[in-house]
């Protein structure tokens, strides 16, 4: 028998192991699982690194892969520190959107999430622009106007009076034709100049407490556009993320929480 680890970053929560999965999709599937598993919102387990301090692996509960999750990369660093797995306050994450950067400050952790790209020109989405423009998106006999890039996965950002009141579109719009893989969709009130209110439907999980990589696209987005200052507390559904651009680059800060211990012995651990 061996234990797995719940945790949770402002509600957004996650399954650790610190065993590699034999097959980690279908593992991802059946652990995450909210009735017949535990249930969580992904999947997270290390793995040697030969050009970062440490490799995220990052799996949605349906089992596909993420190339990033800023929540996830949180609670990810507050478990290897439970785990005494690393010391440094200061450690290099390798992800598949790169390489992250996270300092614990106090009881809260900091992520240089990078820069956002705005290259269009990749399998996440069609196209070849390469300016940050606003698109219109045609769903269910209604024109979004929205904002797509990546920061470490593709989100689409829609500026609303209401963060709720385009939640019968959400569906739609993550799966709009336009998106090939999908899209992570975030509806966006300006509070204001330093408060922003923000809702995320993801891919892979639906409606979220919270996205770190929502979140911190979201202020990026609203600070190139002069709608914030370069600092601004977020309130999600699960809490509070602060965001800061700087020289170009995003800065995400926020707690990471440890529910509990599972002792495995229904689940198989082969999968």
């Amino acid at each position: 028998m061996s234990s797995i680890y719940k945790y949770h970053a402002t509600g957004n929560d996650f399954i650790l192991t610190k065993t590699i999965p034999v097959n980690p999709n279908a593992f991802a599937l059946k652990v995450c699982d909210r009735h017949f598993g535990i249930g969580a919102d992904g999947l997270i387990y290390p793995s040697v690194s030969e050009i970062a301090d440490i490799k995220m692996n990052y799996y949605n509960a349906d089992g596909t892969i993420a190339p990033m999750c800023g929540n996830g990369i949180r609670a990810f660093i507050k478990f290897l520190n439970d785990q005494n797995m690393i010391h440094e306050n200061i450690v290099k994450v390798e992800t598949l959107a790169g390489i992250m950067i996270v300092e614990k400050i106090d009881e809260l952790y900091e992520v240089n999430m990078g820069k956002p790209v705005v290259d269009l020109q990749q399998p996440d989405i069609d196209g070849t622009q390469k300016e940050l423009i606003e698109y219109y998106l045609n769903v269910n006999n209604q024109v979004i106007p929205s904002y797509v890039f990546n920061l470490g996965t593709l989100h689409t950002i829609v500026f609303v009076d209401d963060v709720n009141q385009y939640d019968h579109l959400a569906n739609a719009l993550c799966h709009h034709p336009f998106f090939p893989n999908r899209s992570n969709i975030n509806f966006v009130k300006v509070v204001d100049q330093k408060h922003l209110e923000v809702k995320t439907y993801e891919r892979g999980v639906g409606w979220s407490l919270s996205c770190g990589t929502g979140s911190s696209a979201s202020q990026y987005l609203s600070y190139v556009l002069n709608k914030t200052k370069e600092e601004v507390c977020i309130d999600v559904p699960g809490g509070k993320l602060w965001i800061k651009v700087f020289n170009g680059e995003v800065y995400m800060k926020g707690p990471a929480t440890y529910i509990a211990k599972i002792e495995m012995s229904g689940i198989d651990e082969n999968l």
